[in-house]
């Protein structure tokens, strides 16, 4: 039995740079941090038959694995080479479609887990790296890659990617006591709103490579922003990084009508009267 544990993040500054549409022209710079909330993953070889099993919200059990209905499942056994005799069980802290990167965190504790049970020692770039490209390559998604390399690496995490695609990864220079500031200070809320990012990030792509000169300059601030974030971080500045939050949010509503609704904008007015500084949808 294989057992793998991969968290989930929360996107501080610099997000929707990481989309290749973005970065391959201009560079893209993500600014995250990941957080003690958890997808496991199961991993067995039971030696009764060459059933492929597969258990999450629902339950599979195929002879074939084209037959697998689970996209991220059959897409990451098709890569590892892994077609028979195979169970897999997975759960999680928090419910997908919340906004957490939980699908990236799925593959990459897959991943992480088919190449263990291979005998294969692969790097934290390289799970990322593969995991990016499953999701892209494999299956079309219009996915960055913040969520795989934040899945990889953790912690308070510096992503600069550069044009063509290489992504530099550091730790962010924050002292213990600003990181604990900022778990006291900052709150994080269910809105019990569940739903996939796969439309909005179509969209944003797609005004990228139209050209479009406000979709672009929206992201041009978006990254300014993102460092401006980072850098208050490292000097302790949390009342700075609340505010860059209130001004990152008000660009996000602007590149797409999907991102908010009256819902989200009623809770946000909410708790900026309570006194909140910024906030944003993950």
């Amino acid at each position: 039995m294989i057992l793998t544990r991969t968290p989930f993040r929360i996107p501080l500054g610099g997000g929707s740079t990481d989309l290749p549409a973005y970065y391959e022209k201009h560079g893209g710079f993500i600014f995250s941090v990941t957080i003690n909330l958890y997808m496991y993953i199961g991993l067995n070889r039971p030696p009764g038959d060459d059933l492929i099993r597969l258990k999450y919200r629902a339950s599979e059990e195929v002879e074939r694995l084209a037959d697998l209905k689970h996209n991220l499942a059959r897409a990451a056994l098709q890569r590892t080479g892994v077609d028979k005799m195979i169970e897999i069980s997975s759960t999680a802290d928090v419910q997908d479609g919340t906004g957490l990167g939980s699908s990236a965190s799925y593959l990459v504790g897959l991943l992480n887990a088919l190449h263990a049970l291979k005998g294969e020692n692969i790097s934290r770039r390289q799970l990322a790296e593969e995991a990016f490209e499953i999701a892209t390559r494999d299956l079309g998604l219009p996915d960055g890659k913040q969520d795989f390399y934040l899945a990889s690496f953790g912690n308070f995490c510096v992503l600069n990617i550069a044009p063509d695609g290489n992504v530099s990864v550091s730790n962010a220079n924050i002292s213990r006591e600003t990181q604990e500031r900022f778990e006291r200070q900052s709150l994080l809320f269910y809105t019990g709103v569940r739903r996939s990012s796969v439309d909005i990030l179509e969209e944003q792509q797609l005004g990228v490579r139209e050209n479009k000169i406000d979709v672009i300059e929206l992201k041009h601030q978006t990254k300014s922003i993102g460092q401006e974030i980072l850098a208050a971080f490292e000097r302790g500045d949390l009342d700075e990084f609340g505010r860059l939050l209130d001004r990152h949010w008000e660009v996000k509503k602007q590149m797409s009508q999907k991102i908010s609704s009256g819902v989200f904008d009623a809770i946000y007015a909410a708790v900026k009267n309570a006194g909140a500084l910024g906030g944003k949808i993950v």
